[in-house]
C-alpha cells in the first residue's frame, strides 16, 4: 500500500504518541508498504509554541520512511497565547449550535505549522489512503482529513483522545470539541488504543463506520545495561518509584511528588526520580521545597533511551498517575522489566492496567490514597513481586507491533474495499 500518515511530531520528540507513530510507521515499511510521514520538525514540546530553530522544510529517509518535517512559526503570545487561543475554541464549542466551519480555522494554529497544507498537496504519489495521529494537536488532522476528502481516498483517524476523568474535565473538552468529533465521525475508520477510548468516543457521539481497538506496542529494549553506573551518575539509590512522562500536574508528576514527600515525612527513604521534560507548573511547585525535600524528589530531564531502560530496571515500581493519557506506552516499559505499576482510575489507562492484578489505580487527584497505594508496593515484597511478574506476561503476550501493524492492516484493507464496492 502507499500510506500517508500526518502527526504534529515524529521521533526523537519525546512523547508516547509520537513514539507509537515512529513505530508503527517503521513496522508497516519493515513490511513492504511504502509510508510517507509528515509531520513538524519539533523536537520538544516547548517547540510547539515557541516555534523551531529551522524554518525550511526538511526530507529524509528514516528507517524505511519517507519523513517530511514542517517548521512551525511562534505562537503570539507563545505558550500563554496558545493556551488562551485553546480555551477560546473550547469555550466556542461548548455555545448552542455548530461551531465547526470556525474552529477548524481556528485549529489551524495548534500548532501553528508552516506550508502543511502546501506541503500536502505537493506530494507527488498516489496515496491509497492517508492516517491522522492525536486530536490534541490536530492540525495535522484537519488537514489531512481535507486532503483525503479532496482526493477522493479514504481517511483514517488514531486520536489519542484525552478524557480525564468527567465530561466537563478539561482534557476531555481539549479532544471532543464540535470540529474534532465532526472529523473523527467523518473518517473511513477511527482506530483508538483502548476500549475505554472507545466507549468514551461512542458517548460524545463520535460513530465512524469503523471503530476498532487497535493498542499500542512495545519496541524491542536496550542492549542490557549495568544499572548501577546509572543510578550513582544521578546520585539515586532504592528504594526508587519512577516516573516517565512530561513532568506536570495533569500527567500526575506533582500528585507523585506529594506522595514521596508524604511517605518520608513518615521515615520511609524512597526517593521519586522523574525523567522527561519539566512543565512550568512542576517547575515552580520544585522550588518551593526545601533542601532536604529536593533530595527525595529527583527531576532528571531527558534521558538515553538506554538510560531510561537502566532506572526501569533498578527501579522498585513505576508511577503516572495522569489523567491525560489514551493508553501510556511507559507502562508497557515498565512491565518489561517485570516492576509493578501505579496509574490513575481516568483516561485510558483502566483499559491497560488491570487494577489488582499487573498494578494499583486511584483516583486521580487522591494524594492520600496514591501515598497508601505507593507504600503498599514499597513495603510488600511479594505483591511488587507478582504484579510485575504478571505485567511482564501482559506485554509478551499482547503489546507488540506486529500484532498492532495486524490489526491495523486489518482495517486498512477493509476500509479500501469498502471504497471499491
Amino acid at each position: 500500500m502507499r500510506i500517508l500518515f500526518v502527526s504534529p511530531a515524529f521521533p526523537p520528540f519525546p512523547g508516547g504518541g509520537e513514539r507509537y507513530v515512529g513505530s508503527l510507521a517503521r513496522e508497516l515499511a519493515r513490511r513492504g508498504h511504502a509510508v510517507t510521514a509528515v509531520a513538524t520538525s519539533a523536537q520538544t514540546e516547548r517547540e510547539l509554541w515557541e516555534g523551531t530553530a529551522v524554518q525550511q522544510t526538511i526530507a529524509e529517509i528514516v528507517d524505511g520512511v519517507q519523513l517530511i518535517r514542517c517548521p512551525i512559526r511562534p505562537f503570539p503570545g507563545s505558550r500563554n497565547g496558545l493556551l488562551a487561543w485553546r480555551k477560546a475554541m473550547a469555550l466556542l464549542s461548548l455555545l448552542p449550535g455548530q461551531q465547526t466551519a470556525v474552529l477548524r480555522r481556528m485549529a489551524r494554529r495548534i500548532p501553528p505549522i508552516l506550508g502543511l497544507e502546501a506541503t500536502l498537496a505537493e506530494l507527488a504519489a498516489p496515496f491509497d489512503l492517508v492516517h491522522g495521529f492525536n486530536i490534541s494537536w490536530e492540525y495535522p488532522i484537519v488537514a489531512g482529513w481535507s486532503y483525503a476528502r479532496q482526493r477522493q481516498i479514504p481517511f483514517i483517524v488514531t486520536p489519542f483522545a484525552h478524557f480525564g476523568f468527567g465530561k466537563r474535565d478539561r482534557v476531555a473538552l481539549n479532544s471532543t470539541m464540535d470540529h474534532q468529533r465532526q472529523i473523527m465521525s467523518d473518517a473511513d475508520a477511527a482506530l483508538v488504543l483502548t476500549s475505554v477510548e472507545a466507549e468514551k468516543l461512542r458517548q460524545y457521539g463520535v460513530n465512524p463506520p469503523r471503530l476498532d481497538v487497535i493498542g499500542g506496542g512495545l519496541d524491542p529494549l536496550p542492549a542490557a545495561l549495568d544499572a548501577a553506573p546509572v543510578m550513582e551518575k544521578y546520585g539515586l539509590q532504592a528504594p526508587m518509584a519512577l516516573f516517565i512522562g512530561r513532568a506536570n500536574r495533569d500527567k500526575g508528576a506533582i500528585d507523585a511528588a506529594q506522595a514521596i514527600l508524604a511517605l518520608r515525612r513518615q521515615g520511609s527513604p524512597a526517593t521519586l526520580a522523574l525523567v522527561g521534560q519539566t512543565a512550568p507548573d512542576f517547575e515552580r511547585f520544585f522550588e518551593r521545597l526545601n533542601d532536604d525535600e529536593k533530595e527525595g524528589i529527583r527531576p532528571l530531564g531527558i534521558l538515553s533511551d538506554a538510560e531510561k531502560h537502566a532506572l526501569l530496571e533498578a527501579s522498585t515500581l513505576f508511577l503516572m498517575p495522569s489523567h491525560s493519557d489514551s493508553f501510556g506506552i511507559v507502562f508497557l516499559e515498565a512491565w518489561a522489566h517485570g516492576k509493578p505499576v501505579i496509574g490513575a482510575d481516568a483516561g485510558g489507562i483502566p483499559g491497560v492496567v488491570d487494577d489488582g492484578e499487573n498494578g494499583l489505580l486511584v483516583p486521580y487527584g487522591d494524594v492520600a490514597a496514591l501515598t497508601r497505594t505507593v507504600h503498599t508496593l514499597l513495603t510488600d515484597t511479594a505483591l511488587n513481586q507478582k504484579m510485575g511478574r504478571r505485567g511482564q506476561q501482559k506485554v509478551e503476550q499482547q503489546y507488540t507491533w506486529s500484532r498492532v501493524a495486524d490489526r491495523v492492516l486489518i482495517n486498512y484493507r477493509a476500509v479500501l474495499n469498502e471504497a471499491v464496492t
